[in-house]
């Protein structure tokens, strides 16, 4: 019963240093800075669209609630 059991340690110790050697680690790292970028690019495309829709909403409302001018008006002369 008790011989298995360094069987199974040995595989288990094998199967990190295993992946380490065959590069998987390296590519998923590469992977995971690759998401990371691109979560963090769309986070700030994201905030860019929001703040250029702030403004141009505050445009509409300035645009909208304009008070009427006032003055003198410009008529054309008489002939």
């Amino acid at each position: 019963m008790r011989a298995w059991i360094p069987a199974i340690l040995l595989a288990i110790a094998a199967t990190p240093a295993a992946a380490q050697i065959s590069g998987n680690s390296n590519s998923l790292n590469a992977t995971n800075d690759r998401l990371s970028r691109q979560s963090e690019i769309r986070g700030i495309r994201n905030q860019q669209q929001f703040e250029n829709n702030q403004i141009r909403s505050q445009i509409q409302r300035n645009e909208l609630f304009r008070p009427a001018p006032t003055g003198p008006i410009i008529a054309p002369p008489r002939r």
